[in-house]
């Protein structure tokens, strides 16, 4: 890859069909392999720098830009929302796309004489435009220099006032455990994008290149709030597709009436996050045989079951999306839970 790159100092693209495996085979067939390590360090832009003995010289990439899409089977979600892709912070980098209606198009037959703008002609037209955007490198040819734009002053106080609206926010939070570390990269992104959408409308004669202007930086917020009310929808699917059977342990930890403070305490040692945890809690409220019930604002009891090894299908969804799925669980009462198990 960095090969690739050295040789491209524009930056490359990875294009995976199943993410996933590229993730997986990082460490599978070299030890050495520190894929994830050289993501990370180029999206903070910082230098690359691999030294190979089958190399004859040291490689240096002192600004890099390398870019991954990919797509992931809804099930195997769980599979890259690990804890350790969590910790060393690559899923906050990335931006998910999961639309809230999934139904698949029908064909549907035209006229063939019928008159259709020619959306690839011109989308060819805008890619080209920007491809010929010179690549000024020094005099040696191996270093980029590249070329800066800032945002205009109305743009600037656009950005720092919503991201200052998202530190307001974090500071608020008593507990630095509940404080989501995907909200303090949202302002990469953001910047990303709102380059993205100026060199877009320059592609498109309708902006220039000398600022990062206004409606730039404002598109690319709305475009950040979709990617994050897709990454909720995504987490909700995550949450529908386990909590089977660690609702069972967690349940286990909580009394028979608890408050959602309580809920997030006994959350965390079973690895489920603040967000999982309220979202459960009002889903095992909705089922058609509620497992808990809400007493008052932040405060619920659990439910007695007739039968207490029956098992409890449990189907969780957004009243807001489609989503629909169901697991079985084991639901005890409260009165058999073994005192061992409450901390």
């Amino acid at each position: 890859m960095l090969n690739i790159h050295q040789h491209n100092q524009r930056g490359i693209t990875l294009v995976v069909d199943e993410i996933l495996a590229l993730f997986n085979s990082v460490k599978r067939y070299n030890s050495k392999n520190n894929l994830i390590e050289d993501l990370l360090t180029a999206y903070s832009g910082q230098p690359l720098k691999v030294i190979r003995k089958s190399e004859s010289r040291p490689i240096l990439i002192k600004n890099p830009c390398i870019n991954v899409i990919g797509s992931i089977q809804t099930n195997m979600l769980q599979e890259v929302f690990r804890t350790e892709f969590f910790a060393n912070g690559l899923l906050d980098r990335f931006l998910f796309v999961y639309p809230k209606n999934r139904k698949i198009s029908g064909w549907r037959r035209e006229e063939r004489n019928a008159p259709r703008p020619d959306i690839m002609s011109q989308w060819r037209t805008i890619i080209n435009r920007i491809f010929s955007i010179p690549c000024i490198l020094d005099d040696k040819g191996t270093t980029l220099n590249p070329r800066i734009l800032t945002m205009s002053d109305d743009a600037e106080e656009c950005f720092y006032g919503w991201y200052n609206g998202i530190i307001d926010a974090v500071n608020a939070i008593e507990d630095d455990a509940d404080v989501e570390s995907r909200k303090m990269k949202l302002n990469g992104h953001v910047a990303r994008l709102a380059l993205l959408f100026q060199v877009m409308k320059w592609a498109t004669d309708s902006g220039d290149m000398q600022y990062v202007e206004l409606d730039s930086v404002k598109a690319a917020i709305r475009m950040i709030d979709y990617y994050e009310e897709t990454y909720k929808r995504i987490q909700e699917a995550i949450v529908i597709n386990s909590i089977g059977e660690t609702k069972e342990a967690w349940l286990s930890l909580l009394e028979d009436r608890f408050t959602s403070g309580d809920a997030v305490i006994a959350g965390r040692k079973v690895d489920m996050s603040r967000r999982t945890v309220y979202y459960a809690l009002d889903q095992l409220c909705r089922l058609q045989q509620p497992v808990i019930e809400k007493l008052q604002h932040g405060v619920y009891r659990k439910l007695m079951t007739e039968n207490t090894d029956a098992p409890c299908t449990i189907a969780l969804s957004s009243s807001q999306d489609t989503v629909q799925s169901s697991q079985s669980a084991k639901v005890q009462s409260a009165t058999q839970i073994n005192s061992d198990n409450h901390e």
